[in-house]
């Protein structure tokens, strides 16, 4: 029987003790490119997979902060980790502050647009033109404003101008509009005289940046090298540099290089919408760095073997991470992942896990310090607790790590390794895959991974027509199998137990509150009276928990009549939140047993009434025999 749907981290190569390796360089949109590519039918080469880009496009919703630059968020995969060693994956969130837009620091800005004769293709030329009516409606008195075209030359055509009249903004749209496309790709003559209009107002007190739009390669025998020597030769100066990306064919590796060492942000845009939005309510995301020269230490309190790590820059000595990153944007949100393998330990008993630390400087110079921010963890005596990933946002980034993962190796099969063998193993991840984003889909009660189920959808089309299979085969291929318990012989009353305390060592962690317990649901005619054990253990784990106030069953059923719902209707996660304020409730939990041929999966999600946020979600599963 295969496993399927348990989101289970593959096994990665050790990784020498110190090393520097290449970390995201800010979300490169690829998670829109791999759409925008399949649509085409076409399968993303391996090359272009950047797994840190893909869990960096996630908005996990981490708090906004208040009173601070920047916010730090620590979050654990599971609340009980076995006392005799396991897998798992640490996640940190940081979140930049937000202010009004009329609030954020003066702009010295240059576009820099392609207009070789690939930008008449798809209207793109079109797109950008439209988001610049946007842009101009926003920009203000203070900011500056340059306009550079580029094809086989360079060309200013709206010199940097301060946007102080209406007349000013009338010249600068008359300049996009004239914008014609024709000729070939010089990207270094663009980025240099693009580079050279923000030198001319340049000033610390500013963000000077230049925004630079291709949708092609270099065609004028510029070498890498030498493109990015200019970047970073001007970012050193002070004048950083973010890309924009569109349609199929613009160098990806090029693009983001350059917004890296121009200490800028890298970005795809694959339709009209997209760019309106990037240059409109997304613009200071893009464009207003909020903190530099992020230095950041991640360091194990108990012993692991760190297996691999995802989202900056990092070095590895021993039990600790140090991670740099150079500019953290307005309002902007980074990811950092890291998968160990906790070694066993002495002793059982909640303990602190792993401290995280940064330090950085404000766009002042000022410099600054968080944490450490510390995580805890329950080491108990039982292997395998439950299956998956419990907190809500290790879920969610998880599954997309083993979604980028996953879409590396049916590259790599594809592209490199082509037989009809390996089409088949491309196939079946792909099918596998599918049915693990539905799953988690399904724990977080979210419509979340539309994108990527698309995308899976688009391979298993382009997969299935090579193997000459009808829709027919693909839909037979694709209900085979389900999930295997973790620990067969385990009993069912263990497995309850371990689920309920799961969820209920994420309350503990929790300010004081009101939790209300929703009766267990059941998909499936067989569950007997498993639902009914579920909850009553479940308001029996909680009772125990003195900063919690459980909710009276009776009052709960008292609501749920007068608003004409069953339990059932709980497994959407807009009634269950109305239910918890209704019910004046901090929490809700519910939870839902699904059956399979074989086994039983039962979940439970706890979910936070204010936000709507599934703050942890547990799941075990059963076997019927």
């Amino acid at each position: 029987m295969k496993r399927l749907l348990c989101i289970v981290i593959a096994a990665l190569c050790f990784v020498p003790a110190v090393l520097w390796a290449g970390g995201s360089k800010e979300a490169a949109g690829t998670n829109a490119r791999s759409s925008y590519l399949s649509e085409r039918s076409m399968i993303v080469p391996p090359d272009e997979v950047y797994i840190d880009h893909y869990i960096a496009s996630v908005n996990y919703q981490y708090p906004i902060p208040t009173s601070s630059v920047l916010g730090v968020y620590m979050y654990g995969g599971q609340r009980q980790l076995s006392k005799y060693g396991q897998e798992e994956v640490i996640q940190i969130g940081i979140q930049g502050g937000k202010m009004d837009f009329e609030d954020l620091t003066p702009m010295n800005l240059a576009f820099v647009i392609d207009r070789s004769g690939s930008m008449a293709d798809a209207d793109k030329l079109t797109w950008v033109k439209d988001a610049f009516d946007i842009f101009i409606q926003q920009v203000r008195s203070e900011d500056y404003v340059s306009l550079v075209i580029f094809n086989d030359t360079a060309q200013v055509v709206f010199p940097a101008t301060r946007m102080n009249s209406s007349a000013n903004r009338m010249r600068f749209r008359q300049a996009v509009q004239s914008i014609q496309p024709r000729g070939s790709t010089n990207i270094r003559a663009g980025l240099t005289l693009g580079c050279l209009e923000v030198m001319k107002n340049l000033n610390r007190e500013y963000t000077n940046r230049v925004l630079f739009l291709s949708d092609g390669q270099d065609t004028c025998n510029n070498s890498h090298r030498d493109i990015l020597n200019v970047a970073q030769q001007f970012c050193d100066e002070g004048v950083t540099i973010s890309t924009i990306g569109v349609g199929a064919s613009f160098d990806l590796e090029l693009m983001v290089d350059m917004a890296h060492l121009g200490g800028g942000s890298s970005r795809f845009i694959s339709d009209r919408e997209e760019m309106e939005e990037t240059f409109g309510s997304e613009l200071d995301r893009m464009v207003v760095p909020l903190a530099r020269n992020l230095d950041m230490t991640l360091e194990f309190l108990v012993d692991v073997d760190i297996l691999d790590t995802w989202g900056y820059e990092n070095r590895r000595i021993g039990e600790t991470i140090r991670y740099f990153h150079p500019t953290l944007h307005h309002g902007d949100y980074e990811t950092i992942l890291a998968h160990i393998k906790v070694q066993p330990q002495r002793f059982t008993g909640i303990m602190d896990f792993a401290r995280f630390t940064i330090s950085y400087e404000d766009v002042y110079g000022n410099l600054h310090q968080s944490g450490p921010h510390v995580l805890t963890a329950d080491f108990v005596e039982i292997q395998h607790p439950v299956a998956g990933f419990t907190d809500g946002k290790i879920l969610e980034s998880g599954t997309m790590l083993h979604f980028a993962q996953n879409l590396k190796t049916i590259g790599e099969l594809y592209h490199y390794r082509k037989t009809p063998e390996n089409l088949e193993k491309a196939l079946r991840i792909t099918l596998n895959t599918k049915k693990e984003l539905l799953n988690t889909r399904m724990r977080l009660d979210s419509r979340g991974f539309t994108d990527e189920i698309k995308i899976l959808d688009q391979y298993t089309d382009i997969l299935g027509k090579e193997l000459y299979m009808t829709d027919q085969m693909l839909g037979e291929l694709y209900k085979g199998g389900e999930i295997d318990p973790h620990i067969p012989d385990r009993s069912l009353q263990k497995n309850l137990k371990y689920l309920c305390r799961e969820i209920t060592l994420d309350l503990q962690t929790k300010h004081r509150g009101i939790v209300a317990v929703c009766d267990f649901t059941s998909q499936g005619s067989t569950a007997g009276e498993l639902p009914a054990l579920l909850t009553e253990m479940a308001v029996n784990e909680i009772s125990r928990i003195d900063a919690v106030t459980l909710v009276e069953q009776e009052k709960l059923s008292s609501i749920l009549q007068l608003q004409g719902l069953s339990p059932s209707n709980l497994t959407d996660k807009l009634n269950a939140v109305e239910v918890g304020r209704l019910l004046k409730a901090d929490y809700i939990m519910t939870g839902t047993v699904i059956e399979t041929e074989n086994t039983f999966i039962i979940f439970s999600r706890l979910l936070t009434v204010t936000s709507g946020e599934v703050a942890s979600s547990a799941q075990v599963i059963v076997s019927k025999v």
